[in-house]
């Protein structure tokens, strides 16, 4: 698998050995190359100036670094070397390869946040922008599941749908392989007027969430379609799986939608096995969306049940809408006061989401 993030060489200035061993063993599995080991700062002073100001470096640190001051490090950053701070990261793969990854895309905003943690560990006051951006950050509820059409799109439309007759809700199709939102939404007669949709331009290959610029938002309900592996999401370094992660991470909730079928509880299973693999405190809501009602849908019911005993779970009734027509399951639901059982299930959702 090729990557498509060009290597990069870095400089490790980490006081811990067994923790430098562990990020440098991490960085050399993704392909980057660790060029020096500084163990001082006068070593990574030394390093650096014999390496010149021209060859672009990555300096993976923190501040415990022997022979330096807090926030020395930093003004080391230049338009070629960037510098990364893994102070306050669990060493832990996942987290501390999306923390490197977010510093190296985003260095505006992350410097900011940088910049907050130096004042308060020399005793300044932060910036107050950096304090009010994270006061004022949206939920993001992000919806994925289980492959073979179990309903994810639906449900993250009608998610947004419910949530926009009280809040500013932007809904983003970030299903890379089969987006419709966009179909949904074109029935959508009765979507509260501040749901925008936003799609995706996959030809920009983006790695981050988009949004409108000049449109504040309380909530971005995010499809992103079904979830690829979790140990290839981790691994992969190509766009597609760095914009997964960014998704992940950034999310308030992960919203988990399963196919009523025997394979659908089997790709379950596998996803709640594999989940702790990213070490991620994300709420998670586990959504049965029921096909028919039937002997074999009930007995799926209840091993479904029984795997998320102890979860946050819900089943979606069988929609008996037609398929075709103003009233055709493709869209929105009914929010009125004789809102339908599937409605009913759908606000609860909401109620937890937000």
């Amino acid at each position: 698998m090729r990557s498509e993030i060009p290597q990069l060489e870095v400089i490790t200035a980490i006081s811990d050995a067994e923790t430098e061993d562990f990020v440098s063993q991490l960085l050399f599995s993704q392909g980057w190359s660790i060029i020096f080991r500084a163990i001082d700062g006068a070593s990574l002073k030394a390093a650096l100036n014999e390496r010149g100001a021209e060859l672009r470096t990555v300096i993976i640190y923190r501040n415990d670094l022997p022979g330096t001051e807090v926030g020395e490090l930093e003004s080391l950053a230049s338009p070629t070397i960037s510098m990364i701070c893994i102070d306050n990261v669990e060493v832990n793969s996942h987290k501390l390869m999306v923390h490197i990854r977010g510093q190296l895309r985003l260095p505006l905003v992350q410097q900011g946040v940088r910049s907050e943690s130096v004042a308060l560990a020399s005793g300044r006051n932060p910036m107050p922008a950096v304090i009010a951006a994270e006061k004022h950050q949206p939920k993001i509820v992000t919806v994925t599941g289980t492959a073979g059409a179990p309903g994810r799109s639906h449900v993250a439309f009608n998610l947004a749908n419910y949530l926009s007759w009280q809040r500013s809700v932007q809904l983003i199709d970030a299903d890379l392989r089969s987006p419709s939102l966009a179909y949904l939404m074109g029935n959508g007669k009765n979507a509260g007027n501040r749901c925008q949709l936003i799609t995706m331009d996959l030809e920009q290959r983006p790695i981050q969430i988009p949004h409108q610029a000049n449109s504040p938002r309380e909530v971005s309900v995010i499809d992103i379609g079904a979830l690829p592996p979790i140990k290839e999401v981790i691994t992969d370094r190509r766009w597609q799986a760095c914009l997964i992660n960014n998704i992940l991470e950034s999310s308030s909730s992960l919203v988990f939608v399963t196919r009523s079928s025997g394979l659908g509880l089997m790709r379950l299973q596998q996803f709640i096995a594999d989940f702790p693999i990213l070490l991620r405190k994300i709420p998670i809501i586990y959504v049965l969306n029921q096909s028919t009602t039937t002997r074999e849908d009930r007995a799926i019911e209840s091993r479904f049940l029984a795997l998320t005993a102890g979860e946050e779970h819900f089943v979606l009734p069988h929609d008996h809408r037609p398929v075709t027509g103003p009233r055709a399951k493709s869209g929105p639901l009914d929010f009125s006061n004789n809102m339908s059982r599937l409605g009913k299930e759908i606000g609860k959702i909401a109620a937890v989401v937000s």
